[in-house]
């Protein structure tokens, strides 16, 4: 068995935000590990780079929407975003265990997947020789790429394993006419409701608020722009990102505003609202129409179908997950972090 030599680091979350959202760097700065080993998986290493991939797209949205994040929302999606990578690396390892194959079985069918896919990228990229200059200008060699592609592989396989085969034992036994009328009752909101929005607002104040309001309102049906970039565009004409709201929440003086958002669709903008002394322009984020669907209506049986199917197939990937969990090793960086703190003092 290949030997790893792991290497702990500590979290570099800042380094996760857009460049104009980091924090400036110390006068003074200190070398810092950037990569490295964060938590195993029996023998498989997770690298901080991988965990930070992952994390990435959530703490973008999350900046973009309300900008500088806090270091505790920072650390709260970097362990989110490891337990994720975890449960995968979990899962994947348990595949030997799932199925009827022996464990030498699926080392078999993996490494069989693995070499026709290097001789299909080889083919695509001309030779043996550009191949690995593809992979070397990536920062990877094919050691390191075929294993992040053997726990994806062998994460299939598990999900082949415990979750497809299983349902397709079962397929005549849970969509009973029982189960479906259980579904629509648990869930009857999803099928009888009002309009539900989400609305984003831009506010403008001053002498010329209105014709700023009017511009804004252009500027935002032609660009997808959250209320702060917006804002930001117009920043020395009075305007002001508002908070995220629930349209049905808002206040009786912006009934228009809310009218507006639960009328629909999702990116629709307003023209200028005159609120007070200010004008506001609002824009329709997530939107979901009224409706008034019944049990016996053609639609609703097929989307009762599909949400008992999603249903027990998450239910099996569950089961599947607490079998992986515990047919494998776990070491975390951060586990470890915790148990070495000190407890907190008492008030």
């Amino acid at each position: 068995m290949r030997t790893r030599t792991f290497v702990p680091v500590l979290f570099l979350c800042s380094s996760l935000l857009p460049a104009q959202e980091r924090p400036e760097a110390p006068a003074n700065p200190r070398p810092v590990l950037v990569d490295g080993v964060i938590a195993t998986v029996n023998d498989s290493a997770i690298l901080l780079s991988t965990v930070r991939g992952v994390a990435k797209g959530r703490l973008n949205e999350l900046a973009a929407l309300q900008g500088r994040l806090s270091p505790q929302q920072l650390e709260a999606e970097m362990k989110k975003a490891l337990a994720a990578v975890i449960d995968r690396h979990s899962l994947a390892h348990a595949a030997k265990t799932f199925g009827k194959l022996t464990p030498d079985q699926v080392d078999q069918i993996v490494d069989q997947e693995l070499e026709r896919d290097q001789q299909q990228q080889v083919k695509d990229v001309g030779s043996i020789n550009a191949y690995t200059r593809e992979l070397k200008r990536l920062g990877r060699d094919w050691p390191t790429y075929a294993d992040e592609q053997r726990i994806e592989k062998l994460y299939d396989l598990a999900e082949e394993f415990g979750v497809r085969q299983r349902l397709a034992r079962q397929t005549n036994l849970y969509l009973t006419p029982r189960m479906l009328r259980e579904t629509y009752q648990n869930n009857v909101d999803l099928f009888v409701r009002p309009a539900l929005a989400t609305v984003l607002q831009v506010q403008f104040t001053g002498s010329g608020a209105e014709a700023a309001a009017t511009e804004a309102s252009t500027v935002w049906r032609l660009q997808e722009l959250t209320p702060r970039q917006l804002a930001d565009k117009f920043t020395d004409r009075g305007a002001t990102a508002l908070a995220v709201m629930d349209a049905s929440s808002l206040a009786v003086a912006r009934s228009a505003i809310r009218d507006f958002a639960l009328a629909g669709p999702a990116g629709a903008v307003s023209p200028p609202v005159q609120i007070g002394q200010t004008w506001v322009v609002a824009r329709v984020g997530e939107f979901r129409a009224a409706r008034n669907s019944s049990f016996d209506d053609p639609k609703t049986q097929d989307e009762l179908r599909s949400l008992c199917s999603r249903k027990v197939i998450e239910e099996f990937r569950m089961q599947a997950m607490d079998r992986a969990r515990q047919r494998t090793e776990v070491w975390s960086l951060i586990d470890q972090q915790q148990q070495a703190a000190p407890p907190p003092k008492n008030r």
